[in-house]
């Protein structure tokens, strides 16, 4: 009879199980775990986990500043970077959804971008 502890403790169980692999399948676990791993680390990029929202905040700054931003189009900009909808940012400062769309247009003529999609990787991924 096995002991309770084994089958509450999964990480004695893993370990247990890992014990009893064969060389390729622990091959094949390292790799996923490698791959999870990558993974998470790019997770945490893009919340940046690592630094607060001081990464972020410099890279909107960078934008804000290459672009030639107003203050309010920077605004709507930072909104956008958070996921904010038009309706979400008209809501947010007091204007119209039309007003929005206007600076939205304005930022991505500035920009060079034609869609929210490119602006957050020209933000993201280096102005």
């Amino acid at each position: 009879m096995k002991p309770d502890f084994f089958f509450k403790d999964p990480v004695f169980f893993i370990c247990r199980r890992l014990i009893m692999l064969s060389e390729t399948e622990l091959k094949d676990v390292y790799e996923i775990l490698h791959e999870l791993k990558k993974i998470e680390n790019m997770i945490c990029d893009l919340m940046d986990v690592n630094d607060g929202k001081k990464e972020s905040e410099v890279k909107l700054s960078k934008a804000i500043s290459a672009f030639s931003l107003s203050a309010r189009e920077a605004e709507v900009l930072r909104l956008i970077l958070e996921g904010h909808s038009n309706n979400d940012i008209s809501e947010l400062i007091n204007v119209s959804v039309s007003t929005v769309k206007k600076h939205v247009y304005n930022i991505f003529n500035k920009s060079g971008v034609n869609s929210r999609t490119q602006l957050l990787n020209m933000v993201y991924g280096g102005v």
